[in-house]
């Protein structure tokens, strides 16, 4: 902000302190986010828990629950390789360049391309590249943290889409498999009860995701559209 002002009506250096305030907003929004929404968060997580307890053990219903959260779970463990490898790749290339090279090299500052630029010799450089790690290492948790959670939440609110579907699949199966008797029809009336309260609680349950996520999704989007418009503005 401080440079924004002492740079300001100069529009290529306006738009490179603007660009580079909208990146440092984006995960510094979500670590915002992340602590401000823990009674949200903690409500969610016990709902998440109390729908996965209710499924009867053995089931097919309950199997693709589950199949459903193993796929999410590998989907984490991708998210969380990429952006590792993207913040490491980040912060040691500048530093590999600075080592090899005769220059000195800093990760990537508004309006320059991926840190390749060198910088001129400064006594603030090893303080600088300090600051740029805890920054890179906070940013990486926060949206790695951020990402993951997210793609819990939707895999748990597509199971229990998939657990309402395989127990219609059970019901038609008791309907077109057996003669009509009082067990089997105990046992269709029992499933279908079970559907009807799953589905107010799915409702429930994407109702409280909404809630969490309307704001800041559409917050988080602002800020990336200027992210994007400053940043090709700042390369032209």
């Amino acid at each position: 902000m401080m440079y924004l002002v002492s740079v300001f009506p100069d529009k290529v250096d306006s738009f490179k302190a603007v660009n580079c305030i909208s990146s440092a907003c984006v995960p510094l929004s979500k670590y915002i986010f992340m602590w401000t929404s823990r009674n949200r968060l903690t409500t969610i997580m016990k709902m998440s828990h109390e729908g996965l307890g209710v499924l009867p053990v053995g089931s097919p219903a309950r199997a693709r629950m589950l199949q459903t959260l193993h796929k999410a779970q590998g989907v984490s463990w991708l998210v969380i390789l990429n952006q590792a490898i993207i913040h490491i790749v980040y912060l040691l290339l500048p530093l590999f360049l600075t080592v090899f090279m005769n220059e000195r090299y800093l990760p990537t500052t508004p309006g320059e391309p991926y840190g390749l630029i060198p910088k001129y010799e400064t006594p603030y450089y090893e303080a600088t590249f300090v600051i740029t790690c805890a920054a890179t290492t906070f940013s990486a948790i926060n949206q790695t943290g951020y990402i993951v959670l997210f793609v819990t939440l939707v895999a748990h609110e597509l199971g229990h889409f998939y657990v309402i579907t395989e127990t219609f699949n059970e019901i038609y199966k008791l309907s077109s498999a057996t003669r009509e008797n009082d067990d089997s029809r105990k046992e269709i009336d029992e499933k279908l009860t079970f559907c009807i309260k799953h589905h107010k609680f799915l409702i429930k349950y994407h109702r409280k995701i909404s809630e969490l996520y309307q704001a800041i999704l559409g917050a988080q989007f602002l800020m990336m559209i200027i992210v994007l418009v400053t940043t090709l503005q700042t390369m032209c």
